[in-house]
């Protein structure tokens, strides 16, 4: 007689070779019934049934003139459908609460808008002199650093647009040549990172960096503002590398493959 738990086994057995069958064509790309059989070590019979399950769900293709399986387009749906409620918010916050927490200095998260960076989240600092700041604000994205980072993977066409609107000083540190905003772009790009040294608010600091979906673009940023007197070199140092790996780590939560989660 077979027992209570023989019944569960099978199932859920059949769904991990399943997802072994899938799992192998996502990675390897097209193969055959013999060599998805032989990779997962099955034996024709069940592969193929295996396969011909997945075929008829959608999650494998068969190519009628060559025979072999891939991946098919509904696990690009799902993985989208997955992606899509997943919140920013809620990704970002154990790592912005983590920064924070590191540094005890301000941390916001923002996105890019036309020139601007908004904020849509802020964690204040422990520290008894803090800059100010709100949910909700927009700031320039060409003084502050979460902006300098967001303005560094914009469309060539976005960038200039930028430029050509006018640079508006806002301090003697505003950066207002459309050339020299070009260079420093292109530093952000190099290092990995954007930093602003008074270039908004006098006596007011920061570093920051992109966060990236699934697809690798650029979709929103990270940073901690801090006043010019706690910016030396060494802090600095110190900053840029917590800001980096938040944003790296948020981007793993967003399923960027890429991401340095460590």
């Amino acid at each position: 007689m077979r027992s209570s738990n023989d019944g569960d086994e099978q199932p859920v057995q059949a769904v991990a070779h399943a997802l072994d069958v899938l799992e192998l064509l996502a990675a390897q790309g097209p193969r055959s019934l013999g060599r998805v059989a032989d990779a997962c070590g099955r034996s024709k019979a069940t592969t193929h049934r295996l396969l011909a399950t997945l075929v008829a769900r959608g999650y494998a293709e068969q190519d009628p003139e060559t025979g072999l399986y891939r991946a098919g387009l509904r696990c690009v749906e799902l993985g989208m459908s997955v992606l899509a409620g997943v919140r920013l918010g809620d990704v970002a916050r154990p790592y912005l609460e983590e920064l924070n927490t590191v540094t005890g200095e301000v941390v916001h998260l923002c996105v890019y808008d036309r020139g601007e960076v908004v904020y849509l989240a802020k964690l204040d600092s422990r520290l008894p002199v803090a800059p100010q700041s709100r949910v909700g604000a927009r700031a320039p994205a060409h003084c502050v650093a979460p902006g300098r980072a967001l303005l560094a993977y914009q469309p060539p066409a976005e960038m200039a647009r930028v430029g050509e609107a006018g640079l508006r000083r806002y301090t003697e540190n505003t950066i207002t040549e459309p050339e020299r905003l070009a260079e420093e772009l292109t530093r952000v790009r190099e290092r990995g990172y954007a930093i602003n040294e008074s270039s908004w608010r006098p006596g007011v600091c920061g570093v920051g960096a992109v966060i990236r979906d699934y697809t690798g673009t650029p979709v929103a940023a990270v940073g901690c503002c801090v006043p010019e007197a706690r910016f030396g070199p060494a802090r600095r140092r110190e900053l840029a590398a917590a800001v980096t790996a938040a944003a790296a780590r948020i981007s793993a939560g967003l399923g960027h493959a890429e991401a340095v989660t460590g």
